[in-house]
């Protein structure tokens, strides 16, 4: 096939691959130490795993570019010696109904309750952080409680 018809054709291709490509998480480790509950939609997130594991409870939703790291290394370290990471003990829970803003970062160990919501842009560090709340900023904080409409 010649220059200009590959052209054509990856213009033909391309807002196809693209729409694919936002719809399609990227793992970094093992991808079985991911766990999705019913109904779940992550997008395009990437998952780092060197670390623990990753629990996501029924019907949370991400935002794009959503990235959850368990993956830390030995900062203190020099050198090569920075390479070294643990391979457990850093998993992150996301409990039910969260949800998760574009280009959130997610660093484990961490576990957040119920019904919250993440803001776009948040990167949460290593914590507890409870339900029902809204988190945004770097570090993210709780900004409000969601005022529920039906009071469960």
């Amino acid at each position: 096939m010649d220059k200009d018809k590959l052209i054509y054709t990856a213009k033909l291709l391309a807002p196809y691959i693209a729409e694919e490509l936002m719809r399609t998480p990227s793992y970094w480790g093992d991808s079985s130490r991911v766990h999705l509950g019913a109904m779940v939609a992550v997008n395009n997130a990437h998952f780092n795993l060197s670390s623990g594991e990753v629990y996501i409870d029924d019907h949370s939703f991400f935002g794009n570019n959503v990235c959850l790291i368990t993956g830390t290394h030995q900062i203190q370290e020099r050198r090569v010696g920075r390479y070294k990471y643990p391979t457990s003990g850093r998993d992150i829970h996301i409990g039910k109904g969260v949800w998760v803003g574009t280009n959130a970062t997610i660093l484990g160990p961490c576990r957040i309750g119920d019904d919250a919501v993440i803001a776009a842009g948040a990167v949460v560090l290593p914590g507890e952080y409870e339900g029902g709340k809204i988190y945004g900023g770097v570090p993210a904080r709780a900004v409000k409680d969601i005022d529920f409409d039906d009071q469960r």
